[in-house]
């Protein structure tokens, strides 16, 4: 009888210590430590729709992940038909080139996330921003929030993503960041009549990629 009353004991807290474990994994909080970017070769696509400052009309925009040196630093590189992002090893944006790798704007610092990703997370940030056609210098300050972690469902699939908003003078966006391919799932870009570009909109969906980790 002590024997069977020892067994039954040592099963009830083994079921507890099981039921005890499996709580907690479903209550950690979705954390994404650090940038991770796509590996090099990697290709996606994204479809645009656009209005006002942004253009017209809608768009299917090939991007590809690759590296590029920038004033003696090897950078990474975002390159499309339109632009060529350079990036900073935590994916933060220094500087947007032409596609024939003339400056258009640069970042200082560079404009990006500040990690670790955490829902509920909200930093402010101050920046400079240069317009290098007209070498001007443009001082400004960013919100960002994390809002959520969420299934975003796009055409290239359903993907887990952190729900970012994005705050400055003209501008409220809102973007899905999947830690997963290391690049945004869906955008959503509002500027307003406060804006230096005039009012508009952007909405982005990814429809396709080609990132194996």
């Amino acid at each position: 009888m002590r024997s069977l009353l020892t067994f039954r004991l040592h099963l009830a807290t083994a079921s507890l210590a099981a039921a005890l474990v499996a709580g907690g994994c479903s209550m950690m909080e979705p954390k994404a430590e650090r940038y991770v970017a796509p590996p090099l070769g990697s290709t996606w696509t994204q479809a645009q729709r656009n209005t006002g400052s942004y253009g017209s009309g809608t768009a299917q925009v090939p991007f590809k992940r690759a590296e590029r040196m920038w004033q003696g630093k090897m950078m990474g590189a975002i390159e499309s038909p339109q632009q060529v992002i350079l990036a900073a090893p935590d994916g933060a944006w220094a500087t947007i080139l032409s596609p024939d790798g003339k400056p258009i704007l640069s970042y200082d610092p560079p404009l990006g996330y500040d990690y670790p990703l955490v829902v509920g997370k909200t930093w402010t940030k101050s920046y400079k921003m240069t317009m290098h056609a007209k070498n001007q210098v443009f001082p400004f300050d960013v919100t960002w929030k994390v809002e959520a972690y969420e299934d975003v469902t796009v055409p290239a699939g359903t993907f887990k993503a952190f729900k970012i908003s994005f705050s400055s003078i003209g501008s409220q966006d809102m973007y899905w960041f999947a830690p997963e391919l290391g690049v945004f799932a869906k955008q959503s870009m509002r500027r307003t009549d406060k804006s230096g570009y005039g009012a508009g909109t952007r909405e982005v969906e990814l429809v396709s990629q080609s990132i194996k980790r």
